[in-house]
């Protein structure tokens, strides 16, 4: 499949008479989707690996593989917004935290352009993930939409500070952040109320069409993972309890960081919010099989107040509601499956998966919609 793939894009670089070639690759390409590519299958081994209670922190060459099987599903921070509402807590500079949800949704590597990879695009050591963070439980409602592109190995972000952040951490897995392009991010918020049965064909085919000007990266925002957290900037871990700990899990966390600028205030970025603005952002991460914690924070780069993020440094404790496979019955690439782990927070998941009076009442229980919060202040 591949070579005809390379064929296909030559042809397609030299000539597009009167649409034909056009219709053609759409017409094959789908006919081709009926067949499971390696991505996919090592996708779904990836998804499958089990998660050894208490392995070692020098996780050696199981870092990706165990990194790309927990950095999908669903992740959800309601529990920890009724406890700030609890002890008089709002968010921004209230010091509490908005209610808000995260969908990581694994995407095939064959879909997407291979210069979008920094390193040759190789099942074993490349992934991509879409992200679509929204609030109060609203899958429509998203605030931020991302494209996640992991690999191991080689690259060309390496600078002075990762460099050392590898002597010190061991092995590493960096990320690449990208943004879509405008036309394709309208129809994905469109379709966002059932993304996980529409996006793998809306971004499939959108790219089929107009390959790398589909996505824009973020320049200078690369994330880093290691199994080792960083003494100065994971110092979170220490001050605050780990509900994962709590219910006697012993998976071992894996930890990340936006790994540029950090001594300058964050790397420099256009607020997508306040255009023509700028914004200085940090971002560290840690991840458990069932919690994922999002230190995630901008500041006014002429002012340096605090944007957005919490204000009492407390990060976004967000719990698992469901991981996302592949379904075991279908042989087409982009079908998924949901399984929820914590039925006390599947109705985070959208309208089907509540009632109105259910909805009602878990608003109430944290003061209202957290996004009404925002606006309003």
């Amino acid at each position: 499949m591949n070579s005809f793939l390379t064929i296909l894009v030559a042809c397609w670089i030299t000539s597009d008479a009167n649409g034909f070639l056009a219709t053609f690759r759409r017409t094959k390409y789908r006919q081709l989707r009926g067949r499971t590519p390696l991505s996919s299958i090592r996708m779904e081994t990836f998804l499958n690996v089990e998660h050894t209670a208490g392995f070692d922190v020098q996780l050696g060459d199981n870092l990706f593989p165990t990194l790309v099987s927990r950095f999908q599903g669903d992740f959800d921070n309601y529990h920890q917004v009724v406890k700030d509402r609890k002890m008089g807590l709002i968010p921004r500079q209230g010091g509490g935290h908005e209610h808000f949800h995260v969908t990581l949704i694994p995407m095939p590597i064959d879909v997407l352009p291979n210069d979008i990879f920094p390193v040759e695009k190789q099942n074993d050591r490349c992934a991509a993930v879409v992200a679509s963070y929204y609030f109060d439980g609203m899958p429509n409602k998203i605030f931020r939409l991302r494209m996640y592109i992991l690999h191991c190995g080689g690259g060309d972000e390496q600078n002075d500070s990762s460099s050392q952040f590898d002597k010190e951490q061991g092995q590493t897995v960096q990320m690449r952040l990208y943004t879509f392009c405008p036309t394709l991010e309208k129809t994905l918020r469109q379709n966002s109320d059932d993304a996980l049965n529409n996006w793998y064909t809306i971004i499939s085919d959108h790219v089929l069409d107009h390959g790398c000007e589909s996505f824009t990266e973020l320049n200078r925002c690369d994330i880093q993972w290691t199994a080792n957290p960083d003494k100065v900037r994971h110092a979170y871990l220490s001050e605050f309890s780990t509900t994962a700990s709590s219910k006697g899990k012993k998976s071992v966390p894996i930890h990340a960081k936006m790994i540029h600028d950090h001594e300058q205030g964050g790397v420099l970025l256009e607020s997508q919010m306040m255009p023509g603005t700028f914004i200085r952002i940090q971002d560290e991460l840690s991840l458990w099989e069932d919690e994922l914690w999002i230190n995630d924070r901008g500041f006014d780069a002429d002012t340096k107040n605090m944007v957005y993020g919490n204000w009492k440094g407390v990060p976004y404790q967000m719990m698992r509601v469901a991981s996302i496979g592949r379904g075991d019955e279908m042989n087409v690439p982009g079908q998924y499956r949901r399984t929820v782990v914590a039925p006390d927070l599947r109705w985070t998941l959208g309208e089907k998966w509540r009632t109105p009076q259910e909805y009602e009442m878990k608003m109430i229980a944290i003061g209202g919609m957290t996004s009404q919060m925002n606006s309003s202040r």
